[in-house]
């Protein structure tokens, strides 16, 4: 019974994070901003997140490329995390490992092969991170692992860090270095474990940090009565401030066990937290300035979707309500001091909208902002060399997304016919606020692997060291 359990948990713990899906379905999600990450030391280089793939502008945002889903390597209701190094490199999380990118067309494979990461993080120094979520498939001789790697050559090569976390892993969540210090990285995630008797599991919450780049971990409690966690909780690194590695942020979702989020502070390495912010939506937009204000502080910016958002100059202590603020569901800040923030460029529900799938600021109020990237602007597919998935599956699939977002591809592409009618689940809807607009891809682009798939429920009731 407790295996039953733990193997229908794992089927949860899969859903939620996005990381699988076990039915043969389309996208279908609406068009939306996932992620921005800037190109280490060369930030006028941009990779995009995307519902519907990924953009890459190399100007600073004036100009941009797409890559269709499969041209990175996963579909389905999933966004890669993606870490830009500083030589040009591109990685991506993939169902089929971690994937790198060196020319702009191609994601292949690096040595960690096709286990599955959850996520990655790249150091000031350069050095690369990834987490293991490697299920056992006794079948097919695929060993279990939940370790950190580290690489220090650009991902050329990977080993796991000297130390790794003790105990049951079902999950990491995320990963983060200290700007301030190479040497400091904490880690989240969480492990369904056998719970009192007759009782089946329970999610035990995992938080860790290592002082040594990962040499050894430590393990930090969190306290139940300063840190509110709800058996549907998942804690995530929410920021790091820039200039003190033991001052720390950390996000709780779901801690009502529904839908609530919590932003927590900690400026003695997670020894002690207390609560800074708390809304009925999630703050996936929070970002922590890396310049100190005028009070000797760092300014913090919570921002949400419905709710409208909000800064601070105290260190989260107070709040104030920011003007007409953009719709944002996620928010970062690069070397240059500008903030940009992932934003709707439409509404699906027929309600207000940004009018730009990214707006960005350099006001320090976060009051003024300019739109950097709108849908309906977009013209080229990234060219790719013939035989690569870029050129046989996405730059013949443009003419039809185009259309759908409101754009004008370039005149090469030859749309100037009617676009032929998307295949099932592609492009269906309208544009703007007026319709639904979900993008997709074939049926059959979004099936796993079949290898894949027997990985993830054989390991079902084996977490590591469970």
């Amino acid at each position: 019974m407790v295996v039953r359990r733990l193997a229908l948990a794992w089927l949860v713990v899969f859903a939620v994070s996005g990381a699988v899906s076990g039915a043969a379905s389309a996208n279908g999600r609406p068009p939306a901003t996932s992620s921005i990450t800037f190109r280490q030391g060369h930030e006028t280089d941009v990779a995009v997140g995307l519902t519907f793939g990924l953009v890459i502008s190399h100007d600073g945002g004036a100009t941009w490329v797409w890559l269709c889903e499969k041209a990175v390597g996963y579909s389905g209701e999933y966004d890669p995390r993606y870490a830009f190094s500083q030589s040009g490199a591109l990685f991506a999380t993939t169902f089929d490992g971690f994937k790198v990118e060196r020319d702009t067309c191609t994601f292949g494979a690096t040595p960690a092969g096709a286990t599955f990461v959850s996520t990655n993080t790249l150091g000031a120094d350069h050095a690369l991170y990834y987490t293991a979520g490697q299920h056992a498939d006794t079948m097919n001789h695929v060993d279990a692992d939940y370790r950190i790697y580290r690489s220090s050559d650009d991902g050329v090569s990977f080993a796991p860090t000297p130390g790794q976390p003790d105990g049951p892993v079902s999950w990491w969540e995320s990963l983060a270095v200290a700007p301030s210090d190479q040497q400091v990285l904490y880690l989240s995630g969480y492990a369904y474990v056998p719970g009192p008797a007759d009782a089946g599991t329970v999610k035990q919450q995992l938080l860790f940090r290592t002082d040594n780049a990962g040499a050894s971990w430590t393990s930090i409690a969190v306290d139940p009565s300063s840190v509110t966690i709800a058996p549907n909780s998942v804690i995530s690194i929410a920021g790091i401030a820039a200039d003190d590695p033991a001052h720390v942020y950390i996000r709780v979702s779901n801690d009502d066990n529904i839908s609530t989020q919590s932003i927590y502070r900690s400026t003695d390495r997670g020894a002690t937290w207390h609560r800074i912010a708390h809304d009925s939506v999630p703050l996936d937009a929070f970002v922590v300035r890396a310049a100190k204000n005028a009070q000797g502080k760092h300014d913090l910016i919570v921002g949400t979707q419905a709710n409208g958002s909000q800064i601070s100059h105290d260190d989260g202590d107070t709040w104030t309500a920011l003007v007409d603020p953009p719709r944002m569901n996620c928010l970062v800040e690069n070397a240059a001091g500008e903030l940009w923030a992932c934003t709707q460029n439409y509404n699906p529900n027929g309600g207000p909208f940004d009018g730009a799938g990214i707006m960005k600021t350099t006001d320090p109020e976060a009051v003024a902002w300019t739109k950097v990237l709108r849908y309906e602007d977009l013209t080229e597919a990234a060219p790719c060399a013939a035989g690569t998935p870029q050129a046989t599956d996405c730059q013949m699939m443009w003419c039809a997304v185009c259309k759908q977002l409101g754009c004008t591809p370039s005149a090469s592409y030859q749309c100037n016919v009617e676009a032929p009618a998307p295949k099932a689940g592609c492009c269906d809807g309208g544009r703007g606020g007026t319709g639904a607009l979900a993008l997709g891809l074939p049926v059959g682009m979004v099936l796993l692997r079949p290898r894949r798939r027997r990985v993830l429920q054989a390991h079902a009731s084996h977490p590591r060291n469970a």
